[in-house]
């Protein structure tokens, strides 16, 4: 802030201040704080997609590992997990997820809906904000094959 010595009256020194960083500072801290806060809520966007994919990947993997079950069974397994595993864990999300079980692999797909983070602003009312995570694991047991490779 440049100051400049006005006038000396009695030993005491006045100044006049220039504004202009007033007017500035007016327009920037807004700017900062609004980045920030975007910052912040990307950060909690990212994390909600890194649980998810890793919900479904931990689920697919367990299932996957059932030896001699049924796909029903497997499929009971998968959901059990996905839904213990997600229940808790999303920041403002509603989660659905959903599994696909074969002989050779099993499929599991989550759709995350935010619920109030931009919504709740009246900014999308019309507009769904949402992503969809699929993860596909082979349904074959590792001793099993191995075995199998070696006969030929």
């Amino acid at each position: 802030m440049i100051k400049k010595q006005t006038e000396k009256i009695k030993g005491i020194k006045k100044y006049k201040l220039e504004g202009y960083m007033t007017v500035e500072a007016s327009f920037i801290i807004p700017l900062v704080f609004i980045c920030f806060i975007i910052i912040i809520l990307y950060t909690f966007f990212l994390y909600n997609h890194l649980v998810v994919y890793q919900s479904c990947y931990l689920s697919a993997l367990r299932g996957s590992q059932l030896k001699n079950a049924t796909n029903d069974a497997v499929k009971t397994c998968v959901d059990t997990q996905a839904a213990k595993l997600l229940e808790g864990q999303i920041y403002q999300y509603q989660i659905d997820h959903d599994s696909d079980v074969s002989m050779m692999s099993i499929s599991v797909t989550a759709r995350s809906y935010i619920t109030n983070l931009i919504s709740g602003y009246g900014l999308y009312k019309d507009k769904e904000l949402s992503s969809e995570r699929k993860v596909s694991i082979n349904r074959i047991d590792p001793v099993d094959y191995i075995r199998n490779a070696e006969r030929f």
